[in-house]
């Protein structure tokens, strides 16, 4: 007699056997939703980055003009310099009377809040 299913185990086993399919299918919907999000969300990042680096690129290169025009050989300091005495004079003057400090400083441009 223990061969014949009894209603109560023909039930469980009807349930097991439909619900572990059941269980599996939305479990991997579910993965599979995640992972198609997270590829757009990669997708969007990779641009992001892309459009980050072409300003990035460009603030340096803003960077180095301004450099050269204050800086360099035709700029605003070396002026100044080429039209003292001597080189070292010029660079004394300028620590002298031109702290980095002072110069850009930017706090006391901004108004107290």
């Amino acid at each position: 007699m223990s061969g014949t299913p009894t209603p109560k185990n023909s039930l469980g086993n009807a349930i097991k056997l439909y619900l572990f399919p059941v269980l599996v299918t939305i479990l991997a919907t579910m993965i599979w939703r995640d992972v198609t999000e997270m590829r757009t969300d990669v997708k969007m990042l990779l641009a992001q980055s892309n459009i980050d680096k072409t300003d990035i690129q460009n603030l340096k290169r803003d960077i180095q003009v301004l450099d050269q025009a204050v800086f360099n050989k035709h700029g605003v300091v070396s002026s100044l310099i080429n039209n003292t005495i001597d080189y070292e004079f010029g660079l004394a003057y300028l620590d002298k009377y031109f702290k980095h400090e002072d110069i850009f400083d930017i706090t006391k441009y901004l108004p107290k809040t």
